[in-house]
């Protein structure tokens, strides 16, 4: 496979040799005919000109009406190195000029194309191309019909003959010169494609070296700045992603030592009291009971983590899919208050309440739950026995503000840039083990943003730490749909009206 400094090497110098293609093409090969072109129509156009303007003098054509134009005449032979004839329609000669020509013009026409005069008094305009008898040089004779005034017959006509002055001279020169401008624009060429080619692919080689290591499970990358271009960028994002990829290699890691210590516990429980029922408790009502208890929480902590793990599974994969209405917030935390009940009397955590009346959010109401349960839940797994959690809403300006306190460990400021983000756990009680599937907060993350709120947490020196997050004001959300149903709706009237 060709390496991409030689393919852009390659584009390069074909993109110089189409261009000096084509300029050989028109500066050799098209260049005669071009000049005859050229030539042609000016002469045709000029000779117009002056056989309009003897066409605008009444009576028939004589040589007073040319003498009126005699200047304009003059100037058209000398200029262009002409000969020049104006004849009646009894073919007799009225004015004729010659500029240096090696012949007279009457007899080179009546030697070498009377068919042009023929054809010119018979209203064509007519042109030929004859050479030399004796010099073998190219003749071109153009005749235009000269109109009677009232353009009911052909009053005369203007023969115009001029040598083509060969170009095969000029184009001799100009191959010459091409030889050699050839030559030094594709050693310039091949100079500039080898640097351009080079500097543009040293970096892409280096970009793909680094991807190689990533793609290797090297994510300690070194690339140097390369600029600010797309190149450049494209550096910094590979950096960005190896730098992520560490990351996210990093909590996988906790994530699988997490869940083997998460899954092995509850397990290890679970057949444990299982095993004991069957051959010990099994007749013993009380422990037997109590063995039942411990089998079912683990069950249910098990079904938790699983719970979790899909939840946020799905968010990532599907996106939140929102159902948004109004949230009558009372109602909600009273939910979450209920759910709590037998957790806060188990673990010795006070859960306490303080809403002001009437506050209504909008988001969906399910999943505003979830993110209520999780950030009680949280609390609840890091408060210690005896602590308390408190669920605040109040109304501020434009949003209802809902927060979830407890206490506990001041979280360090490092772990607060890494608390949102999946798999990531952190203990602030003192003397007990991380607890959690560390996924929570990750789902909480995931549902606010699809609400398009703020959020965030703050944790005190005294250990107190709050989770908090905004939902815009139900009335407000509902009274801007309906000013927007109003306006549609008069628009929509204005249109028929018309």
């Amino acid at each position: 496979m060709k390496k991409i400094s030689m393919k852009l090497w390659m584009g390069m110098m074909l993109l110089v040799v189409c261009m000096l293609l084509l300029l050989w093409l028109f500066q050799v090969v098209f260049l005669e005919k071009f000049y005859m072109t050229m030539q042609i129509n000016k002469l045709e156009s000029r000779g117009e000109q002056i056989v309009s303007n003897l066409q605008n003098q009444e009576g028939d054509l004589n040589y007073f009406q040319v003498s009126h134009i005699l200047d304009e005449l003059e100037a058209f032979v000398y200029t262009y190195n002409i000969s020049l004839q104006i004849v009646d329609a009894n073919r007799q000669t009225i004015y004729q000029m010659d500029d240096n020509n090696d012949q007279h013009f009457s007899g080179m026409l009546r030697r070498q194309n009377t068919q042009i005069l023929n054809n010119t008094l018979n209203g064509e305009k007519t042109r030929g191309l004859f050479k030399h008898p004796r010099f073998d040089t190219d003749y071109l004779i153009l005749g235009v019909p000269i109109m009677s005034m009232d353009k009911n017959h052909v009053a005369g006509a203007l023969l115009i003959m001029t040598t083509m002055a060969p170009v095969s001279d000029t184009a001799g020169i100009i191959k010459h010169q091409l030889i050699y401008i050839t030559l030094i624009l594709l050693l310039i060429a091949f100079g500039i494609a080898y640097v351009i080619s080079f500097h543009l692919s040293r970096p892409i080689m280096k970009i793909n070296k680094a991807a190689q290591e990533i793609a290797q499970g090297k994510w300690d990358i070194h690339m140097e700045k390369m600029g600010d271009d797309e190149i450049g960028q494209l550096a910094d994002t590979i950096k960005d992603m190896a730098s992520s990829l560490k990351q996210t290699d990093r909590l996988r890691k906790e994530l699988i030592g997490n869940i083997s210590h998460e899954l092995r516990t509850p397990l290890s429980l679970i057949r444990g009291y299982a095993e004991t029922i069957r051959d010990i408790s099994g007749e013993e009502q009380e422990k037997r009971e109590g063995h039942l208890a411990i089998i079912i929480d683990e069950s249910e902590r098990l079904g938790r983590l699983i719970d979790d793990i899909l939840n946020l599974s799905q968010l990532e994969v599907d996106g939140v899919k929102l159902v948004q209405e109004p949230i009558n917030i009372q109602v909600l935390v009273d939910s979450i208050n209920k759910r709590f009940l037998d957790l806060s009397q188990k673990k010795g955590i006070n859960l306490e309440v303080d809403i002001e009346d009437d506050l209504v959010g909008f988001g969906d109401h399910n999943r505003i739950e979830q993110v209520m349960i999780n950030l009680v839940g949280n609390a609840f797994n890091h408060t210690p026995p005896d602590g308390n959690v408190f669920i605040k809403a109040q109304q501020i300006k434009d949003y209802i503000n809902i927060e979830v306190n407890n206490e506990g460990v001041k979280i360090k400021d490092e772990d607060i840039e890494h608390i949102w983000e999946r798999y990531y756990k952190v203990n602030r009680v003192a003397g007990e083990s991380t607890i959690g599937s560390g996924l929570g907060l990750a789902i909480v993350k995931n549902i606010l943003r699809a609400h398009e709120v703020e959020f965030g947490v703050n944790s005190h020196d005294n250990g107190t730490t709050v989770f908090w997050f905004r939902l815009h004001r139900g009335d407000l959300m509902l009274k801007n749909e309906a000013n927007q149903t109003d306006s549609y709706y008069e628009t929509d009237n204005r249109y028929n009206k018309s």
